[in-house]
Parts: structure tokens; C-alpha cells; sequence
């Protein structure tokens, strides 16, 4: 009987450490999105969403920890809506003042704000570039709020997210399922998944989304890999103008999500 016991309590801890490792979270780093002016993006973006200039690269900007970035593309693109990534979300303190000003600084609103109950208030709008904007009034969450993806099986991308990616498989105001990505230094985010056919996100307005590797990234993409994932890109370094040089991969995500892998030496969690 004693060595059953043993025996049981040794399956458990092993069965524990694997869920953990399994479970093991990866920061959520940034956003690209497509533009044919870099600079004019970075601006209308600043004006409007606020977020803080950063100098490693020009025409990037902060939301807490992660990075609204932008790829230069002078061919006409796709509009986020619609595509795997459909919109990207953003919180306010009072809703209704934030749509005023946006609309006064002559930003295309697509669905005025309207209350849902038990949820929060909600509008959207649109970049001049096609990305669809969600702006609500979280409390709890201000600032950047979450990404909100588009699949046919919305039970099977938020499965792969967690298995991959880690983070908490929980709802949004207990309505909402979802993934929270939450690790120490780095902003809090919301990943959300509605239900619908999409496109894939290479070449739309919202081209990619990006995790944090927290350690050399080629292991990380190894990591990847042998859970089954598509490597797209193999891992190869990018000099910064005025930053430290990264590491950066891609691969390929659920319904033609395009994620992005980067690794930042030298760089503390959250900068």
C-alpha cells in the first residue's frame, strides 16, 4: 500500500509539472498593421489612442507594454473586418466623451455607443487605413484591450491559443470566452474570438499579432514546433536604428493568423 501511495503522489507531481509547463505563459508583445504611410499611421494613432512614442525604430508607439507598430505597403489592402484578426479594441474611462472627440477629430464611426447590459458600453470605428477599431468602458482594463479574432471554430482557435501560447482560459465579464495574457512587467490583454468565416490576415489591414519568446527564441520556436506548429520564418536577427538587435520568426496560427515570435535582448520584461 505504501509504495501504491508513493507511486500515485509521484504520477500526480509529474502530471502537475507537465500542466504547468504545458500552461507556461508567453508575454503578449505587439501589433502590425498595414499602412502606406508609416509616419501619418504613428500620428493618427498618437492623436487619437494616445500611447507613448518610443525610439528604437521610427513611427511606434507603446500601450503599456506592447507595441502598435507599422508596415509600409503602398498596394491597396484588405480591411481588417472580416479577416482572422477582425479588430483590435480599446478601453476609455467615459466612453461617450472619448466618441465625442473622435468624432470631432472627424474619425469614421462604424457603430455609434451603445450600453450592453451586464457587459459595458461599446462603439466602433475605423482607421483611414481599414483597420476596425472596438472602443469600450472597462474599469478594470483601460488603455489597450484586447484583439478580437475571427474563426469558423472558436472553440478550436482558443484551444490552440492556450496550448501554444499559453494564458488563463477565462470570460470576459463572465459572458465572453476568452484569453487573458497577464505576465509580470507586461500589460494585461485580452484575445477574444468571434464566430465567422474569415480570410487570412497576410496583406489585410491588421497583418499580424506577436507574442514575447522570454528566452533565446530559437528555443522557443523549437518549443513550437514540436507541439505541431507551421514555422513560416525561421528565426534571424533584425538590427534596430536605435535599439538593441532582435530575433523575430513567424508562424502560422489557426484560419490564416499570421503571429509573430520576437525576442529582445537586453530588454527588461515590459520595455
Amino acid at each position: 500500500m505504501k509504495s501504491m501511495s508513493v507511486a500515485v503522489a509521484l504520477t500526480v507531481a509529474a502530471l502537475a509539472c507537465s500542466t504547468n509547463a504545458t500552461a507556461q505563459t508567453l508575454p503578449y508583445d505587439h501589433i502590425h498593421l498595414n499602412v502606406p504611410n508609416p509616419a501619418d499611421a504613428a500620428n493618427w494613432y498618437e492623436k487619437n489612442f494616445g500611447g507613448r512614442r518610443i525610439t528604437e525604430a521610427p513611427d511606434r508607439i507603446m500601450y503599456g507594454a506592447v507595441r502598435l507598430m507599422f508596415l509600409r505597403k503602398t498596394t491597396p489592402t484588405a480591411p481588417s473586418s472580416g479577416s482572422v484578426i477582425d479588430h483590435i479594441g480599446f478601453s476609455f474611462a467615459d466612453l461617450d466623451a472619448k466618441m465625442k472627440e473622435l468624432e470631432a477629430n472627424g474619425v469614421k464611426v462604424v457603430t455609434p455607443v451603445r450600453d450592453v447590459p451586464g457587459l459595458f458600453k461599446l462603439g466602433f470605428v475605423e482607421d483611414p487605413w481599414g483597420t476596425r477599431i472596438e472602443v469600450v468602458q472597462d474599469q478594470e482594463l483601460l488603455g489597450l484591450h484586447h484583439m478580437h479574432l475571427r474563426s469558423p471554430n472558436p472553440e478550436a482557435m482558443l484551444t490552440w491559443l492556450q496550448e501554444k501560447f499559453g494564458g488563463e482560459r477565462k470570460q470576459l465579464k463572465g459572458r465572453l470566452d476568452a484569453m487573458f495574457y497577464r505576465a509580470p512587467g507586461f500589460t494585461d490583454v485580452w484575445i477574444l474570438v468571434q464566430r465567422g468565416e474569415s480570410t487570412p490576415s497576410l496583406g489585410a489591414a491588421i497583418d499580424h499579432i506577436g507574442w514575447r519568446s522570454t528566452g533565446p527564441l530559437a528555443d522557443t520556436i523549437n518549443g513550437l514546433r514540436a507541439k505541431g506548429v507551421t514555422v513560416t520564418s525561421e528565426p534571424r536577427p533584425l538590427p534596430l536604428p536605435n535599439g538593441p538587435t532582435i530575433n523575430f520568426s513567424y508562424v502560422a496560427g489557426p484560419d490564416g493568423a499570421r503571429i509573430e515570435l520576437v525576442e529582445r535582448p537586453g530588454l527588461k520584461p515590459g520595455e
